[in-house]
């Protein structure tokens, strides 16, 4: 009797085709196992890269939001150049019920602080005439040329023929308009009647005819017999305002630097009262940076406490990724340090509740804008001076024009030296630190822990003076917002690169195991593939066997 064995062809991970089965034996699974046992060390990897590269993108986050932390603050920073302590905007006030509906003014960071009482006599008009009414649609029969133009104005000269209607006119005026500096309307004034209206493209300017040798304009009804405009429906006329009693004409309404710094439009005569326009420091724009930083910090608190979140039983949450972790913790603290900032203006201690920002639950930032807003009209030197750093100088001649977000509050000694035969600066120091000097500029250097301030020097002989620098909250933050996140040395860029370099690392390590593992399976299919082949002819002599036997007993 023979005994038939089954087999079946199979590819290994390798990619090795081979025939199992012969034997009985369940190779496939045997070869699985010694491999899956081999891979082991590399599913191992393939955890741990999973948790650092969940680790690195929580870094990223972590970066990305002190990033953006510092963006918002830096409105609020002590660079002149971005500080909304520098803006101005304006304000009308009026016993008109709207003055806004009278005048409108903006302003630039150039305008003077200042109250100015404006009266608006008259608007400044353009120059209307109007012609007859004539018959819509029809060909007026008109023959001849007319030259057009508004004062200040080339001109133009309009040719005109019989088969022209009204509209026909009016588009060739308006083609011309460019050179004559007059816009033609057509105006339907009943059934089958339209007026054609004439006016001057600005303000101020008077229409003036001339050349009618067809005698199109007393045709049309806009001329009298004299020459004159038979249908004026408004004069040319200047605005005339006065500016705390001083008179202007404008031949526009709108007037650029009415005031330096300060434009305003105008849309109606104030009929004897006056508008009140204030200059002074744009308050909502400094309300909607502390609200955005206010915004800024609570999403760097969300991600904190997502990450330290933990479960009963657990330990650190499954979101927590960085729980634990030594950077969010410094930074965290380097925050609440910032927060905590006092500053003293005329012998008075302030703290970011006396503006009206208290800190609530989950440590979450809370704006009473009622009481923030009172700080800001009451008191806004009391909040520049608590967000925005500031230097001062115990000598007139040495003033600082910008610092560094890092600097440290505190006194530093400035000693300059002046060659006395030529009144040049020669050298200066901070803290016995080299400035670089560019004529009466004095800066910190690049690398140096000054880098980044700016003085000025105007006295002419060599001097020693005291700097006072008090750090603001936002010039706080900055400084901590680089410290973490700056792309050469930041503390989060620097344990961003070793995970990388660890990941990448690992990840070549398990790819020397998965080909170790393929290798080895290999191996065991040329083993196991060997012993099939004995097996299967040991069977095949077998049934070989058999078969003599068999016929024997025949």
């Amino acid at each position: 009797m023979s005994t038939i064995v089954s087999s079946s062809t199979v590819t290994g991970g390798s990619g090795t085709t081979y025939i199992t089965g012969l034997s009985g034996l369940d190779t496939t699974a045997l070869i699985e196992a010694a491999v899956e046992a081999k891979m082991q060390p590399a599913y191992t990897i393939d955890s741990q890269v999973k948790a650092m590269q969940a680790e690195a993108a929580a870094f990223q986050d972590m970066a990305g939001l002190l990033q953006a932390l510092s963006d918002a603050v830096e409105p609020l920073s002590g660079k002149a150049e971005s500080s909304v302590f520098n803006s101005t905007a304006a304000y009308l006030t009026s016993k008109l019920d709207d003055p806004a509906s009278y005048m409108s003014a903006t302003v630039t960071d150039e305008a003077a602080v200042g109250l100015y009482e404006i009266e608006v006599a008259q608007l400044a008009t353009s120059h209307k005439v109007a012609s007859d009414a004539q018959a819509s649609d029809t060909a007026l029969g008109l023959n001849g040329n007319v030259t057009l133009a508004a004062a200040g104005a080339t001109g133009a000269t309009i040719t005109v023929t019989a088969d022209m209607t009204v509209s026909d006119i009016a588009k060739a005026i308006n083609a011309a308009s460019a050179d004559s500096g007059v816009v033609a309307t057509v105006i339907a004034t009943g059934d089958g009647a339209e007026t054609l209206v004439l006016s001057t493209r600005d303000t101020g300017a008077s229409l003036s005819v001339s050349g009618d040798t067809g005698g199109v304009l007393t045709g049309l009804g806009l001329t009298a017999a004299d020459g004159s405009f038979a249908n004026e429906l408004q004069a040319a006329q200047d605005a005339i305002l006065t500016v705390d009693g001083v008179t202007v004409t404008s031949a526009d309404n709108d007037i650029e630097s009415l005031l330096p710094g300060v434009s305003v439009n105008l849309y109606a005569a104030t009929a004897g009262e006056s508008i009140t326009l204030e200059v002074g420091q744009d308050l909502s724009a400094a309300m909607a940076a502390i609200e955005a930083f206010v915004d800024a910090f609570n999403a760097y608190r969300a991600f904190a406490i997502t990450h330290q979140q933990t479960e009963d039983g657990v330990g650190a949450a499954e979101d927590a990724v960085l729980f634990a972790d030594s950077t969010l913790k410094s930074a965290s603290a380097a925050l609440y340090d910032a927060i905590g900032t006092e500053v003293e203006v005329d012998g008075v201690t302030h703290t970011l509740a006396t503006l009206g920002i208290d800190l609530g639950a989950g440590s979450m930032l809370d704006i009473d804008e009622d009481a923030l807003e009172e700080a800001l009209l009451q008191r806004p030197e009391v909040v520049e001076a608590f967000f925005a750093s500031a230097g001062t100088s115990s000598s007139t001649d040495l003033g600082v024009v910008s610092l560094p977000p890092t600097l440290d509050s505190g006194d530093y000694t400035v000693d300059v030296t002046v060659d006395a035969g030529t009144g040049e600066i020669t050298a200066a120091t901070i803290g016995g630190v080299a400035l670089e000097v560019s004529g009466s500029t004095l800066r910190g250097a690049e690398g140096s822990a000054y880098a980044g301030l700016s003085m000025v020097y105007t006295g002419s002989s060599s001097a020693s003076a005291t700097v006072t620098i008090r750090q603001g909250l936002a010039d706080q933050v900055m400084g901590m917002g680089d410290t973490y996140t700056n792309d050469a040395d930041g503390l989060i860029t620097t344990k961003q690169d070793s995970l990388t370099e660890t990941i990448e690392d690992k990840q070549d390590r398990r790819a020397d195991i998965a080909e170790s593992a393929a290798n080895y399976e290999e191996t065991l299919i040329a083993y196991y593939a060997r012993i099939e082949e004995q097996i299967a002819l040991a069977q095949t002599k077998l049934q070989y066997i058999e078969a003599l036997l068999n016929s024997d007993d025949d």
